[in-house]
């Protein structure tokens, strides 16, 4: 995946790419079936916009999330794991689907920030719920709850452990970042949209891990500073030649999608500037859709 850039952004890959036991472009070296393949899932489904929480209890506490998997899961199949973290006041109910509260809901291409409808069927989604509707992280508690999260969810349903992702945006992409620097090892590649450096720790931050990141030029919340420090972590880390990439004019309404050369093995490290606020669907200028969806899923299906 080496040196694209453009404003047309959106790669080629399709639902499905990067399925289960292929080699994909960034190194992965096959399938591990985690200890839920060949059982009866018990948690509970989401397969509408009926929302049934599955608890999970936690450094002390009882937790909930929201579990959505394909409407043909089969049981022997391992599969694609992505784990989506809401923004600051927003909720795991709003990921799943925005229509679900009446507070503020950013994204306009629910559901799980638009990915569901781009997998057909060929991946799990979780949406977990924060604590005080954020992800502080306090002692790394929400780090702990994505561990104990996902050994509940492996243990009931079949997944690959070798394409774990995360993704979130604003208060998610601080909590995106501090797993990809604390639970590299576990992770396959995260997704940061719109977040800040300062946001949900970073325990570690050391180790590579392949990177996705997205941010508006005029982020009133979480200055376009703050995410391109996040950027540059994970291009240091993952060994990439160092760049200025280039970014669309104030005033442009375009977006420019960059992938850096250079990185290690299995690494790719993409970054997606955009003329724009704090958004995690940002649209071009004359465009009715998003291009951030495409991008991520075709990032992620890379393996």
């Amino acid at each position: 995946m080496g040196g694209r850039a453009g404003t047309g952004g959106a790669g080629t890959g399709g639902a499905g790419a990067g399925g289960s036991g292929g080699t994909g472009a960034g190194g992965s070296t096959g399938v591990v079936a985690s200890a839920g393949c060949g059982k009866t899932p018990t948690l509970r489904n989401s397969p509408t916009t009926t929302i049934n929480y599955n608890m999970v209890t936690s450094s002390g506490m009882s937790r909930r999330y929201i579990l959505r998997y394909p409407s043909n899961y089969d049981n022997t199949h391992p599969y694609r794991l992505i784990v989506a973290y809401h923004w600051y006041t927003g909720s795991a109910a709003q990921v799943f689907d925005c229509n679900q509260e009446s507070i503020k809901c950013y994204t306009t291409q629910s559901p799980f920030y638009g990915l569901w409808n781009l997998s057909n069927n060929s991946t799990i989604f979780v949406a977990p719920d924060g604590l005080n509707a954020g992800w502080a992280n306090t002692n790394g508690q929400d780090v702990i709850f994505t561990d104990d999260l996902l050994k509940q969810v492996e243990d009931d349903l079949c997944v690959d452990k070798s394409r774990v992702f995360a993704d979130g945006f604003s208060y998610g992409g601080g909590m995106s970042k501090a797993i990809g620097c604390a639970r590299a090892n576990v992770f396959r590649a995260i997704a940061v949209y719109s977040g800040a450096d300062f946001l949900s720790g970073c325990d570690g931050g050391t180790m590579p891990i392949a990177y996705y990141g997205s941010h508006g030029l005029s982020d009133p919340t979480n200055a376009y500073s703050s995410g391109k420090t996040i950027r540059d972590r994970f291009v240091r880390n993952n060994g990439c030649t160092a760049m200025n990439p280039p970014e669309p004019a104030v005033g442009s309404g375009m977006h420019i999608c960059t992938s850096y050369t250079g990185c290690s093995s299995g690494h790719p490290t993409r970054w997606c500037s955009f003329d724009g606020v704090h958004d995690p669907s940002p649209k071009d200028r004359g465009q009715s859709t998003t291009w951030n969806p495409q991008e991520v899923w075709t990032f992620l299906t890379q393996f």
